[in-house]
């Protein structure tokens, strides 16, 4: 197994000590699990973890001169959405324990989110006559760091919302939802579909707000909805044109093909696209019946 190779020497595990990351959500506050099955890209995530840096002990371990700023990061990125930044930094110059705080705005996110935890030098460290051989001594170079991935593959995860006006969109004013479907699987599945409510369907609208702690009415109409968004998601895996770019496409992380094969494979209890296509050809409305059924005895599962 390939192991990277640091051209300086690092401190001990137990010099840094972080706790499991903790979510706060409607639910409470829990320990951050793997996967976010009903997450919402309506919603931030606001995360949060108690990390303890034992300063003199990774000075010495680091050969480091005393006093050396060090600094604790958190970067982010999320694969659906191709996008990263910073979500917090403190300068560690004695022994500490802090509150690691990030608050990730749910728009910029999607697909798998890559947390990574770092202590690295807050600055260059000069040492023009090279008294301390094999110490780091470069601002940014990393002295510890941890990677946690959550994996956001709820349903609306997939593509973003808007509210508008469907007249003047051209969509029938009294339709409840509407659905735009990319003509390439290849785009960004973040952004590649979106989804728009009917703007004067206040029933509608007053749902999805409340989509994380809806009432039983409200949950019904919106299991309605997503039944006939994942109906139209599907129906564009079986199009001829896909059919032959799909399976390929789908190997790229992030993109909208991804998460239509990870939706097929869910429904179909990982049968290949070759056999789905072949039972909808076959006869359409047994087909139908089937996808309903499918998409009830998904719900039922969920925890």
């Amino acid at each position: 197994m390939a192991h990277d190779v640091m051209p300086f020497v690092r401190p001990a595990p137990g010099a840094l000590v972080a706790s499991p990351w903790e979510l706060d959500d409607a639910e409470g506050t829990r320990e951050l699990p793997e996967l976010l099955p009903d997450w919402d890209p309506q919603a931030d995530l606001a995360l949060h973890r108690r990390v303890a840096v034992e300063y003199h002990e990774v000075l010495a371990a680091c050969r480091l001169p005393v006093s050396t700023p060090l600094l604790v990061v958190v970067d982010w990125h999320s694969s659906a959405a191709h996008l990263a930044g910073s979500a917090f930094r403190h300068v560690v110059v004695e022994p500490t324990e802090l509150t690691v705080k990030a608050n990730l705005a749910g728009a910029n996110l999607g697909g798998t989110l890559v947390l990574k935890t770092r202590l690295v030098l807050a600055d260059d460290v000069p040492d023009s006559d090279w008294t301390r051989p094999f110490s780091p001594r470069h601002a940014g170079d990393i002295l510890w760091e941890e990677t946690v991935e959550v994996h956001l593959e709820g349903v609306a995860s997939r593509f973003p919302t808007s509210v508008i006006d469907f007249k003047l969109r051209g969509f029938d004013e009294d339709a409840r939802w509407a659905i735009d479907i990319p003509d390439d699987p290849t785009v960004p599945a973040a952004g590649g579909v979106r989804l728009y409510l009917n703007q004067s369907d206040a029933e509608l609208v007053t749902a999805a707000t409340r989509a994380a702690t809806p009432t039983p009415l409200q949950r019904r109409l919106i299991e309605a909805m997503y039944d006939d968004v994942a109906r139209q998601l599907v129906e564009a895996c079986l199009r001829p044109a896909w059919r032959d770019v799909l399976i390929d496409a789908a190997e790229e992380p992030g993109s909208l093909a991804e998460s239509l094969i990870i939706l097929l494979s869910n429904l179909f209890e990982g049968e290949p696209l070759e056999a789905v296509v072949a039972r909808r050809d076959a006869d359409p409305s047994v087909f139908a019946t089937t996808l309903q059924g499918s998409l009830r005895r998904t719900r039922r599962e969920e925890p």
